[in-house]
């Protein structure tokens, strides 16, 4: 039954990752940006967005490609942008080249802003539809060894979605792990964070996630909580994060009758490196730890860290890690107190 419950949830995701997929490719608006490259060429184009050290731009003739920033001259655009500098400050206005070329101009009703190109950390564009704000990646998985007669199948679906003012993520993660000793084993998991992004690098974050580690005794866990983050550094390359707060968290253990309630801390950190050993290699890291408020003594962390190289066009391979933590699981006597395993995936990115 446990095999079947899993593959019936991983079948319905795939299903909603194609779809979602779908939707991105279709949005479109008329493609008469400029952007000028250093080496001369000229691209006249859909300016999608600019994050993590990469411009996105769709035109006819290539499709969706993504040109790392340090490769651009100029940018120009009769659209409204929302232009987002390094220290979270954000410009709004049509975007065009200085008039010495040396720079980027946002122009507003409030007036001009000049712009040197190495401040800018974001752009996106504002008086587009919901969908073109939607950006991420969706990635399959499965890993065996022969010799153990182990093997993993996992997926997995990445979104963040950023406006003016707020930003969200949703992030889904399935993983069923089969072996000769402990059968099948589910480790899945859901997050949603909502950003209220402050005018200097602070952020108040509301979350909200459920899992299920089996291999912890964890059946299910539902966490509802808050806090507050700063983005500690911010450069063109590279993206530290951290967050201090408080969440309610729920847990039904495997082969209970009644959950639990508990008040724990929440501990976090993010740390994404966009271009590692070369432009098509990225890094990104999260630790997280819960220590526990009314059940005194016990703590439990995470760790994430996945390692992407593109091979090509938005098609990528990736390496994660994860290590899951509980010094006091609910059944000290029937579960593991730690949880780890290496994944290998095919990824696409939207």
């Amino acid at each position: 039954m446990t095999a079947k419950r899993s593959s019936a949830r991983i079948r319905v995701a795939l299903c909603a990752l194609l779809a979602l997929a779908c939707t991105a490719e279709a949005r479109t608006r008329e493609k008469t940006d400029i952007v000028r490259l250093k080496n001369g060429d000229r691209v006249t184009c859909e300016i999608l967005g600019l994050e993590y050290g990469e411009l996105q731009v769709k035109s006819t003739p290539m499709g969706t490609i993504n040109i790392k920033w340090e490769e651009v001259a100029s940018v120009e655009s009769k659209f409204v942008f929302d232009v987002e500098v390094l220290g979270a400050v954000h410009h709004y206005g049509t975007i065009s080249p200085s008039a010495d070329g040396q720079s980027l101009l946002v122009a507003s009703d409030s007036g001009d802003v000049e712009l040197h190109l190495v401040q800018i950390s974001r752009i996106a564009e504002i008086d587009t539809t919901f969908w073109k704000r939607i950006h991420g990646s969706m990635s399959l998985g499965y890993d065996f060894t022969k010799s153990t007669d182990v093997s993993t199948a996992s997926a997995a679906l990445n979104t963040t979605y950023r406006a003016e003012e707020f930003a969200m993520a949703l992030d889904i993660s399935l993983q069923q792990s089969k072996s000769p000793d402990s059968g099948s084993q589910d480790r899945d998991q859901i997050t949603f964070a909502y950003q209220w992004l402050q005018p200097n690098r602070n952020f108040w974050v509301g979350l909200a996630s459920i899992e299920r580690n089996e291999e912890l005794g964890i059946d299910a866990r539902a966490t509802l909580g808050g806090g507050i983050g700063r983005y500690l550094r911010q450069t063109s390359v590279s993206e530290l994060s951290a967050l201090v707060g408080v969440g309610l968290t729920e847990e039904w253990i495997t082969g209970a009758e009644n959950s639990q309630q508990s008040v724990e801390g929440i501990l976090g950190a993010t740390w994404h490196v966009f271009r590692l050993v070369g432009n098509e290699t990225s890094l990104s890291t999260s630790a997280t730890l819960f220590p526990g408020i009314t059940e005194s003594g016990r703590y439990r962390g995470k760790f994430d860290v996945t390692l992407r190289k593109e091979i090509v066009s938005d098609f990528y391979i990736d390496l994660s890690a994860y290590f899951d933590y509980d010094n006091q699981p609910p059944d000290q006597d029937k579960t593991a107190t730690s949880d780890y395993g290496v994944n290998t995936s095919l990824s696409y990115a939207f």
